[in-house]
């Protein structure tokens, strides 16, 4: 295998560069020619392949992002769209594609294997949502770019005596919530793989209020709901006065 096409596809995360350099760098140590794919699975429909050499993979390193570009692919859910693929891939003499990214990355990797190309998937993806790797890239810097995140928002919390709910990407995995959470000793977690017990949660900060606790951490993920929605029902039991905020794109 001589010819290595690299794509980035779906949600982009923090340390995606580096596995690209790290792939042109290693590919031109050992004689490979390596290519870009621009725009993921889109791009290589759209025949977007380029040739990457070491310059440019310069000073990438520390850069969050993409610089391959990268986009959700309705046509690769297609046999059209696998094709399509398939061809440039054949045209541009590619002999094997390394596929970086979450779920639904693998699954076109998967897609494009079983339609004949020689495929790497690499798990690349904030939420840590993949089986069979302990920990996705990106994940560790989302979950500490998510504790400065809260340590700061603390400092505002206890100086007004505040509750404040932040939310957190995950949509059905609680990971980056749950380890940023324990890490910046929030006082409540909510996750999607166990839910918002509403009654135990306000009874718990009605317990610390009452005990002079004013200023409480609540994270939660996206998949349980959003903060604002989360507030709302708190303030409606338990009479406490808050402010709702998103982590969102930071995270990434």
């Amino acid at each position: 295998m001589k010819r290595i096409a690299i794509l980035t596809s779906g949600g982009d995360a923090p340390g995606m560069n580096a596995c690209i350099r790290a792939l042109v760098r290693a590919g031109k140590y050992y004689g490979h020619e390596v290519f870009g794919v621009v725009g993921g699975f889109q791009g290589l429909i759209d025949n977007e392949i380029k040739e990457l050499g070491i310059r440019d993979v310069g000073n990438i390193i520390q850069l969050g992002g993409t610089i391959l570009k990268t986009s959700r692919c309705k046509d690769f859910e297609t046999s059209k769209g696998i094709k399509k693929g398939l061809s440039n891939c054949k045209k541009n003499k590619i002999d094997v594609v390394v596929a970086i990214g979450g779920d639904g990355t693998m699954t076109g990797a998967g897609q494009l294997a079983a339609a004949g190309m020689n495929v790497i998937a690499i798990p690349a993806t904030i939420d840590n949502d993949l089986a069979y790797t302990d920990y996705t890239i990106g994940f560790d810097t989302a979950v500490n770019t998510v504790v400065q995140s809260l340590n700061n928002i603390r400092d505002s919390s206890l100086a007004h005596d505040r509750l404040c709910v932040v939310e957190v990407m995950g949509r059905e995995c609680g990971d980056i919530a749950l380890y940023s959470g324990v890490s910046a000793g929030a006082e409540i977690v909510l996750v999607p793989e166990i839910g918002f017990d509403e009654a135990k949660v306000c009874k718990k900060l009605k317990d610390s209020s009452k005990t002079g606790k004013k200023g409480s951490i609540v994270v939660v993920a996206e998949g349980v709901g959003t903060a604002e929605s989360i507030l709302q029902k708190i303030s409606q039991r338990t009479g406490l006065e808050g402010r709702s905020m998103a982590v969102d794109y930071i995270q990434r």
